[in-house]
């Protein structure tokens, strides 16, 4: 039987720079893109999010469909449509984000719903993926419900894996450190990077990243310090990978997202990081040669 993942966040409309004024539109999100870079051989992939009714809306939903991820924990909501973002290129092809998404249809979802009763269809998975972007449409007043849910999810033996993905422009510093403080306690996999290291502790120093796997006793971490190198913590044993750099860069929409997926769907079936990390830093030099976060690598 394959392993069962349930990716928890927000699809949305994506609109991106292809040259001076000319724009392509696409979907996109992370927690979906990384659904969409899965191994769907070796795992089968849920998206649990919540969209509007409208047409464009539906296009969504096929979309998501039609990269074989089941939408069967995809809510529909009357009178509130997907959030929309827009990505600008530097030359180097780092991007820049531009959100529309206050009053979103997955917003407004995960603001209303019971947390605990989420537990319900969540219990049956093996792997639990959410990320920083996620958290940060949840309000403050509904922290403890969520980790209420992660505790739940804990003990029934489902393995939750969290992406830091942290954007400046979602959070202030103390909310974000009352999050994460309550949210890595219950973290058995977590993707770091240097960005959102910089950005959390204002450094990105391989000993403040220990510091961290040693404070909240993460067992698996996996730190993309930058471009060139990437560590693996596992059960007190670090791992250190060093990546083969592209030349040119076109676009890193969605390659921290599709290396999670890589590296995830491989140490699932292989039980060993080295491998994981290879696989991981393969898709994500395939992604950046393209522009927009979800793109054919075959």
């Amino acid at each position: 039987m394959k392993t069962k993942i349930c990716s928890i966040g927000e699809a949305m409309i994506e609109i991106s720079n292809i040259k001076e004024s000319l724009y392509n539109q696409s979907f996109a999100g992370d927690t979906l893109n990384f659904c969409n870079y899965l191994d769907k051989k070796k795992l089968n992939a849920f998206f649990l999010s919540a969209i509007g009714k409208s047409e464009i809306n539906q296009s969504i939903l096929e979309f998501i469909k039609s990269k074989k991820i089941s939408t069967k924990h995809i809510k529909q909501i009357n009178q509130f449509e997907v959030g929309l973002y827009l990505i600008k290129n530097k030359i180097n092809g780092e991007k820049q984000f531009f959100y529309w998404r206050n009053e979103s249809a997955a917003k407004q979802y995960f603001n209303s719903i019971d947390f605990l009763k989420l537990y319900k269809e969540l219990k049956n998975f093996d792997y639990i993926y959410f990320s920083g972007i996620t958290l940060s449409i949840i309000h403050i007043s509904k922290l403890n419900n969520f980790i209420k849910l992660l505790r739940l999810l804990k003990n029934k033996k489902i393995k939750i894996v969290f992406d830091f993905n942290i954007r400046p422009s979602r959070w202030n510093k103390k909310n974000l450190n009352k999050f994460f403080d309550s949210v890595l306690k219950f973290v058995d996999i977590c993707f770091l990077s240097g960005e959102d290291m910089n950005y959390w502790k204002n450094q990105n120093n391989i000993k403040s990243y220990e510091q961290i796997v040693r404070k909240y006793k993460i067992k698996h971490s996996i730190f993309r310090k930058n471009a060139e190198i990437t560590y693996v913590f596992l059960n007190k044993i670090k791992h250190v990978f060093k990546n083969k750099l592209i030349k040119r860069v076109v676009d890193t929409s969605g390659a921290g997202d599709g290396f999670n997926a890589a590296y995830l769907s491989n140490f699932i079936v292989n039980n060993d990081p080295v491998l994981a990390l290879k696989a991981g830093s393969s898709l994500g030099s395939k992604i950046v040669m393209k522009k927009g976060a979800i793109v054919d690598v075959k």
